[in-house]
């Protein structure tokens, strides 16, 4: 390439080391290890205010395991199941127990589910395992008193795409269970088109194919039938690319002719907007409330 030649465009306007830095939240921030142990703090609080079941099965892997937090009150109780990020590689259900403090004297159950990190697993296979979870409290929600035709789902960043993910699947042929099984969702900071990343550094350690991106890409496989309502954001300070995600998904699921809502945690960045799933003050969780109908 001639010395005066600008760097070839990778995907839309951005050259490689502009794509990278979309999707590398770490090169902004000194230390993230502040803000993943102010999430730590928090769910252990819920954990001390709250009754949880810790580490329940719902799969024979070690890692199929998630934690119940049930709803106070009498009756079967809706329920938000919460799928942790981590850019698909590390953080825990154990870092997201925090809702369960404003959720369940409200009524509403708290699931955290866990899940098989890459390079351990694949991606493919952790959206398996989400769906799994998913399924499972559902034929499993009598015991919890968990009412199963109340499933709402929820996910920041890496878990925003499973939320995704979860949210387009064909429960009838995947598991034999009504395809309106989920009934809200609430995806934010999250990616539905993983081409990008497919082109970014990140696949260095996701060894996305051509194939597989497309398949665990949300956006390509919107249900033409009935829908669930969809909330659906990102971080005031979250990069272009983590706002295009969202903005592009909510388009394509309207022009399907589903109901959904575009918020935009205002204030906040990649690491501090999950916090607003706790905060009883915030316009997410009052919309998050209202979804749920409590």
């Amino acid at each position: 390439m001639p010395q005066d030649a600008a760097p070839a465009k990778v995907f839309l306007d951005y050259t490689q080391e502009e794509l990278d830095w979309q999707y590398d939240h770490s090169k902004r921030f000194a230390d993230t290890g502040i803000f993943q142990t102010q999430r730590g703090e928090a769910a252990k609080a819920a954990r001390a205010k709250v009754k949880g079941l810790i580490d329940v099965p719902y799969g024979d892997h070690k890692d199929e395991i998630l934690d119940i937090f049930p709803a106070e009150g009498d009756g079967k109780a809706p329920v938000l199941m919460f799928y942790h990020g981590g850019a698909w590689t590390r953080g825990s259900k154990n870092g997201y127990s925090f809702p369960a403090a404003e959720l369940v004297p409200r009524g509403i159950a708290l699931v955290a589910t866990e899940f098989t990190k890459v390079p351990e697993g694949t991606l493919g296979n952790q959206v398996r395992q989400t769906r799994d979870a998913t399924a499972w409290i559902y034929n499993n929600a009598d015991k919890y008193g968990i009412d199963r035709d109340r499933i709402f789902i929820a996910g920041h960043s890496s878990g925003g795409h499973m939320c995704g993910m979860v949210l387009v699947t064909d429960w009838q042929k995947l598991y034999g269970l009504p395809n309106n099984l989920v009934k809200g969702a609430i995806a934010i900071s999250g990616m539905y088109d993983l081409e990008a990343v497919y082109l970014s550094y990140r696949n260095k350690y996701l060894s996305l194919t051509e194939e597989s991106w497309r398949e665990n890409s949300s956006i390509f496989h919107i249900p033409k039938e009935s829908a669930a309502p969809l909330l659906i954001g990102c971080s005031e300070h979250d990069t272009a690319e983590f706002h295009r995600q969202p903005e592009e998904f909510l388009k394509a699921w309207r022009a399907a002719g589903h109901e959904g809502e575009f918020i935009e945690l205002m204030d906040r960045h990649h690491f501090t907007g999950s916090m607003c799933f706790g905060e009883a003050d915030h316009a997410l969780f009052q919309k998050m409330i209202k979804m749920i109908g409590v």
